[in-house]
């Protein structure tokens, strides 16, 4: 049976997602464990990276991260 669920196919897939029939009802369980969460920070660290160092070289993307981080001033 194959299953239903890609992240169950992806060894990287940090979450275990299992479905099975109880009582006629369909129950999915969800675990995860420390290394896979690990994995997935490391993960986000390392785009988060990337995005930092195109910003830095890219003069368009510096223009567009300074404009689009300055607050707007608030009149009432």
């Amino acid at each position: 049976m194959t299953p239903a669920d890609p992240a169950i196919q992806e060894p990287e897939a940090p979450l275990s997602i299992r479905r099975r029939q109880r009582d006629g009802r369909r129950v999915v369980a969800v675990s995860s464990s420390v290394s896979a969460m690990d994995a997935l920070r490391a993960r986000i660290r390392a785009q988060s990276k990337t995005v930092a160092d195109h910003i830095a070289a890219d003069p368009e993307a510096q223009g567009f991260i300074d404009d689009w981080t300055t607050p707007e001033p608030i009149s009432r």
